[in-house]
């Protein structure tokens, strides 16, 4: 698992989306498939993808980095790179984010939805949807499966140690497209 920012571009005008994940492979094989779907969240880029097709545009891993420094160093890709795809023009994550409504916001959606009635078409749609999926918690097989897929990953910030390895190990190296152009020296 690698995090770290990419870009989408598009081969034939130029034109790029930037983003930043945790795991930048799960994350390009969530945006293909929403594209494919024609369902993905950003209209500028499904736009461009019903265009121009999936050949037109390739995936460029743009800089590799902790988790936690996924979203500076992707505001600083996305000011120095002007991605014509992103919408927003700050970079944002919910990596850990806890999203809770206040009951204001729950009362004012309770209020608006009271008295609407879904049409036998739409409930059809809702309960085929959710056949064959998996209701209620988690089976121990599948809690025990996780818990040996996790074991050895370390999380939680990096020792003096382990930063002190890594900068030794760089030493002597070229810098990085990203870092360059972080640092100035590519404008």
């Amino acid at each position: 698992m690698k995090s770290g920012i990419y870009t989408v571009r598009n081969k034939t005008n130029g034109n790029r989306y930037v983003g930043s994940a945790v795991n930048i492979k799960r994350r390009w094989s969530q945006h293909k498939s929403a594209l494919r779907k024609g369902t993905h969240e950003n209209g500028h880029l499904q736009r461009a993808w019903n265009k121009y097709g999936k050949s037109a545009f390739e995936f460029e891993v743009f800089l590799y980095c902790a988790p936690e420094m996924c979203v500076p160093f992707e505001q600083m890709a996305m000011d120095t790179l002007a991605p014509e795809y992103n919408i927003a023009p700050v970079a944002g994550s919910q990596l850990g984010a806890t999203w809770k409504m206040s009951d204001e916001t729950k009362n004012r959606i309770s209020a608006a939805l009271k008295g609407s009635k879904k049409s036998a078409e739409a409930r059809s749609n809702m309960s085929a949807a959710q056949k064959g999926r998996k209701k209620g918690p988690m089976s121990t097989e599948h809690k025990t499966n996780i818990s040996a897929g996790m074991l050895g990953l370390k999380r939680g910030s990096m020792s003096a140690e382990h930063k002190a390895n890594i900068s030794a190990a760089k030493k002597g190296k070229p810098w990085s497209l990203a870092r360059r152009v972080a640092q100035g020296a590519i404008k």
